[in-house]
This record gives C-alpha cells, sequence and structure tokens, in this order.
C-alpha cells in the first residue's frame, strides 16, 4: 500500500520553489465528513434524485445515520426532499454557494465556455481538472465521453500516481518529480521512468501533456478512481502486472506523435497557469480521431493550448518559462 501523501507539496514559481504547508490527513472515520460525502455525491448527479436507501448505500452509511444526515441538509436546504416520491437531490441553497465559489475561481467558468467551443468545434470530449489534496479532481466537463480511460462524473477523483498528473508534475520541482516516480516503483520499469524524465522538458516545451490509447494503462488509471462521495483512507493496491513491460511508454507518455500510431491519442492537457505561475487546473482533450496525420493533429492542439492561454490571461494568470 502507498501512503497518500506521495509528495512534498512543493511549487514553482518561475525559477524559485517555495514550500506549502502540507494538508493534514483526514479523519475519514469522523462523522462530520458524512454530509460533505453526500453533498459531493448529490453534486456528481445534478440531474438525479436518490431514495434514503440509496443513499446509504452508495455512500456506506447506516440507514440511522444517512437519516440523520439527510434530515439536517434537508432542514439548511442544502438537500431537497421530495415530498411525494420521498427522494433526495441537490438544494437551492447550493445555488448561490455555487454562484459565489464561481466568483471566487473565475477560472472555471472561463474554461467552460472555451471547453464548449473545442467540443463542438473539434468534437471532442473536454473536461478541466486539479490537485487537490493529492487527488486528481474533475471540475467541470463538456462534450460526450468516448472513453471511460478519463474521469467522467465532476466530483470524481484519482490518486496521484504515474501517469496520473504527469501534466502537473512536469512543471513541479526536480524533487517532487522524483518523488512522483518514486510512486511507481512498484510497476515502473527503468527504461519507463527515464521515458518520463525525457518527457517532462517536452511538455514544458511544447505545452502539453499526451499519451497513447492502451488497455494496460487503463487498467491502472481505473483502479485509482475515488468513487464520488468516498473518502478512502490511503491509496488501494496497485492493480497487478504481469511485467514491467506490460505498460508500453507511451502509454505514460508521448514524445512524439509517431509513438501513437495505430492506436490514436487517449488525451491531450494543457495547463491554466495562476497570477504566481502555478498550474491552477488543466484543460483536457479526449476522443480524438486516432489516424490524425502531424498537420491535422498540430491544429487539434494548438486550439487546446489557445483554449488554455485564453483563461490564463482572463485570470491574470503568468505563464512561466519552460526552464
Amino acid at each position: 500500500m502507498i501512503p497518500p501523501q506521495i509528495m512534498v507539496p512543493k511549487w514553482r514559481t518561475g525559477s524559485s520553489v517555495t514550500s506549502r504547508p502540507a494538508v493534514a490527513a483526514r479523519d475519514h472515520s469522523d462523522p462530520n465528513h458524512r454530509p460533505i460525502n453526500v453533498v459531493t455525491f448529490l453534486a456528481a448527479h445534478p440531474t438525479e434524485a436518490f431514495t434514503l436507501a440509496e443513499i446509504a448505500r452508495h455512500l456506506g452509511l447506516s440507514k440511522g445515520s444517512a437519516h440523520r444526515v439527510m434530515t439536517a441538509l434537508t432542514q439548511t436546504g442544502f438537500v431537497s426532499r421530495h415530498p411525494r416520491h420521498k427522494t433526495y437531490s441537490l438544494g437551492v441553497v447550493l445555488v448561490a454557494i455555487g454562484q459565489a465559489a464561481l466568483e471566487r475561481h473565475r477560472g472555471i467558468e472561463s474554461a467552460r465556455r472555451e471547453m464548449v467551443g473545442l467540443a463542438a468545434e473539434l468534437n471532442v470530449s473536454c473536461g478541466a481538472s486539479a490537485i487537490v489534496n493529492n487527488e486528481y479532481l474533475l471540475l467541470a466537463r463538456e462534450g460526450v465521453p468516448r472513453t471511460y480511460d478519463g474521469l467522467t462524473l465532476v466530483g470524481e477523483r484519482r490518486f496521484i500516481v504515474p501517469p496520473i498528473g504527469v501534466g502537473y508534475m512536469a512543471w513541479r520541482s526536480q524533487p517532487e518529480i522524483e518523488a512522483y516516480l518514486d510512486s511507481g516503483a512498484s510497476y515502473l520499469s527503468e527504461t519507463s521512468r527515464r521515458h518520463l524524465l525525457a518527457a517532462f522538458p517536452e511538455i514544458r516545451r511544447r505545452g502539453y501533456a499526451m499519451a497513447a490509447n492502451g488497455a494496460a494503462v487503463r487498467k491502472l488509471m481505473q483502479a485509482m478512481v475515488v468513487p464520488v462521495g468516498r473518502w478512502p483512507d490511503q491509496i488501494p493496491a496497485l492493480p497487478s502486472l504481469q511485467s514491467q513491460a506490460e505498460i508500453p511508454v507511451e502509454q505514460f507518455q508521448l514524445l512524439t506523435l509517431d509513438e501513437a500510431r495505430g492506436n490514436g491519442v487517449n488525451y491531450v492537457s494543457a495547463p491554466v497557469f495562476s497570477p504566481d505561475g502555478d498550474i491552477t487546473f488543466e484543460i483536457l482533450m479526449s476522443g480524438l480521431p486516432i489516424n490524425l496525420n502531424e498537420a491535422e493533429f498540430d491544429r487539434y492542439t494548438a486550439r487546446l493550448k489557445l483554449a488554455a492561454d485564453t483563461v490564463t490571461k482572463e485570470i491574470r494568470g503568468r505563464k512561466p518559462e519552460a526552464w
């Protein structure tokens, strides 16, 4: 088992590295987390309603605990209860809270606008994801997912192990990069590790990360998904891989488009930067046609980078130099 804190949270600002305090470990058995889990679960299914028994089953609660939590959330307006069907859904109070959060994090609405344009123009699926407490969190999604490789529900999370979050890690410090690669020691061959080390400067140079389609890395990525509304105490056991060579290096990260021939590109992601030069979140594009030639692929990546750069400018972000 791998401990949840894989890396010391340091952040690159220009050419310097600053330290931020580590996030305290969450006590997931604390009943105080239950209302948060319920709201998170309902937020991932915004058009649906659930019975008390369904909520209890999805979140691993006893019916008594679920009843107490739902009563409190209903009384405060965070959750609505249908008077006839006795089902629960998001409450109207959360509209004001969500609007306030968007005011604080203006880039999300800008990203959604850009993703709507990308999805319509290029016929792709788009998502905006951020690293929060060492988990890769889906913040927004546009377009119809063509694959289950990526996160599909807003609020879904993945633990950060290679290659999850590789686009973020390309802009982190060398010690953080080494710690990130160490977290995948049980399945990363030396060849794969060298390949990823070579990929980080290439990601910074070209301005985006990309990986090839493949079943082996899909198995790893699906195993790292954290179900919406659940807060496990530690990263689950990594899937058993038959050999170190089972995950081809191009499924971790592509250095060139030629490496994806025959399989196609799984995703392309570009960073949105804050005024401090940190990555605020990534805009990710998936569902690309398999047999794109280089000129066609360049059109897709240029459009994605333009979207990310537009959001960066709108939030007065600063794109650091490719170090």
